[in-house]
């Protein structure tokens, strides 16, 4: 099933939001590394970006949590 643009970026952020709790690090901590503001980071961790998060953006939050990028593109159905 294809997610809607919406779910998809609910998806990503949550998957942020979940791995930045596991290296134990506060919203404020990881926008500093990544060089956003920490309010970026809590609508993108809640899905809220009206426009796209750029590709740097994904990549620097990425590695600065020490994963690979396509960990973030990793979506449960949430529809059962």
């Amino acid at each position: 099933m294809k997610l809607a643009y919406q779910e998809q970026m609910r998806q990503i952020g949550l998957n942020i939001c979940y791995y930045r709790r596991y290296r134990r690090l506060t919203q404020t901590q990881l926008a500093e590394q990544v060089n956003i503001s920490s309010c970026y980071l809590s609508q993108i961790e809640r899905g809220l970006v009206k426009n796209a998060v750029s590709l740097p953006v994904l990549i620097a939050i990425a590695d600065a949590l020490g994963i690979n990028i396509e960990v973030l593109f990793k979506f449960k159905d949430l529809s059962n």
